[in-house]
């Protein structure tokens, strides 16, 4: 029984590592695609504060703030691609996405689109039911600044970037926290 779980258990950690690979390989293949976008029209220390790749260190959860190992994840916006990979296990829940697409900018607005979008959900790893989606619509931000922060608003969806971090908080309440990986 125990060779039973834990053969489980490295094809689970084999899944994760396929579909992170096929992540980056798609994220190198659209980046050569979308190099051309609008990012040319978004100023240099806007580009530089919104581009990169950050790494998930908190996700709030029914008042519990969760750390790694309990989730792990990255955003990472480079070139005109936009990949985010996120899981959670904690509490019974299980939870892993992985999405890709393209994001494009100019002085005012930052825009999103996954192209691609797979979640796995449920009790545990074991039971978790997949989803898949194609072409979700883009999602477009107003962007303001104040000071050394560049704030993404658009309705019930505000996110806040700094040299460090970036914040998710849907409806206004903090819901991911990531750390910029230098």
């Amino acid at each position: 029984m125990i060779q039973g779980s834990d053969t489980r258990g490295t094809m689970k950690r084999a899944q994760h590592r396929l579909l992170l690979a096929v992540a980056i390989l798609t994220a190198f293949v659209l980046s050569t695609q979308h190099s051309g976008t609008a990012q040319g029209q978004a100023s240099a220390d806007m580009r530089a504060q919104l581009e990169g790749t950050w790494e998930l260190v908190e996700w709030h959860v029914d008042g519990v703030v969760l750390r790694p190992p309990q989730i792990g994840g990255h955003w990472s916006n480079h070139d005109g691609v936009v990949i985010a990979t996120f899981h959670r296990t904690s509490g019974g829940t299980f939870q892993s996405v992985a999405n890709y697409g393209t994001y494009w900018m100019d002085a005012s607005t930052w825009t999103y689109q996954y192209s691609h979008s797979q979640s796995a959900s449920g009790g545990s790893a074991e039971e978790a039911t997949i989803s898949v989606r194609t072409d979700s619509p883009p999602r477009s931000f107003d962007v303001s600044r104040s000071g050394d922060m560049i704030f993404l608003d658009r309705p019930n969806d505000h996110r806040e970037y700094d040299d460090r971090e970036f914040r998710f908080m849907p409806n206004g309440q903090l819901l991911r926290k990531w750390q910029k990986v230098q």
